[in-house]
């Protein structure tokens, strides 16, 4: 094809065919033009569907954390409404106000255990993290979304930190006074057939319980930071279901 175009060429020139031979060039030069601006935008409209796509997956993905966070939320909620329902049980028992006595074995369980529980909140690193390390958040985002994302998870992490801070001390306080009122007999049993049966053989324990003046301290101690990280969990559970609602509405195609 190239031997082709030189032959036109040369028999113009011989001809003397000048101002035909002129045409002609421009009009092999604006071929080769036209073909490299098709060829540059071949290329470009290829990069913007990879990062169409890239963008697609990202926003699959961060729906996908939002649905994960909000899910070890509800569980560390389920948690807490448990252990406040506990530490209810037990102050009105060490009150005396409970309709019927509390059994030893019982207010082991939740004096001595359920109660010392730590209940920890924590973040996975995940794909909005990652965008941000790599710097493109806001080049992959849309700018509303982003600082829907920013504003979530910059209050995310300082409400768990305040959320682990909620008294872990008290709460190994009342393990460890708890363990003073079980006997040899106790322990052994619990080494014997397991943690099921923590105080069952410690006929003591109620009473150990009920005489030590620290232990309605701790466990109101313990209920009421359980009623403040709940609030915390609501609080975190109604942003999330905010930006997930956004999500699902300028984003429906994608999730």
């Amino acid at each position: 094809m190239i031997n082709f175009f030189r032959k036109i060429r040369k028999q113009l020139a011989d001809d003397n065919q000048f101002f035909k031979y002129s045409r002609y060039a421009i009009g092999e030069i604006l071929l080769v033009v036209i073909g490299i601006l098709i060829a540059l935008q071949i290329n470009n409209w290829n990069e913007r569907r990879k990062t169409v796509n890239k963008e697609k997956g990202y926003i699959r993905s961060i729906y996908k954390d939002l649905q994960k966070d909000l899910n070890r939320i509800n569980i560390s909620s389920e948690m807490l409404t448990r252990q406040y329902n506990y530490g209810i049980e037990v102050l009105r028992a060490l009150e005396q106000k409970e309709s019927k006595a509390m059994d030893s074995v019982d207010i082991t369980n939740k004096a001595g255990w359920e109660l010392t529980l730590i209940i920890p909140m924590v973040r996975e690193k995940n794909t909005w993290d990652d965008l941000k390390v790599k710097g493109i958040e806001t080049y992959i985002i849309k700018d509303s979304l982003t600082q829907l994302l920013n504003g979530f998870y910059a209050n995310y992490d300082t409400q768990i930190n305040r959320f682990n801070q909620l008294p872990k001390k008290v709460r190994e306080e009342l393990r460890l006074l708890t363990a003073y009122c079980n006997d040899s007999e106790g322990v052994q049993i619990i080494f014997e057939k397991g943690i099921d049966y923590y105080g069952a053989s410690s006929p003591r324990f109620r009473e150990c319980i009920l005489s030590n003046m620290d232990v309605p301290g701790l466990v109101s101690a313990v209920t009421l930071s359980a009623v403040v990280n709940i609030g915390l969990c609501e609080g975190l559970r109604k942003e999330i279901e905010a930006v997930k609602a956004y999500m699902e509405e300028h984003f429906k195609h994608l999730i």
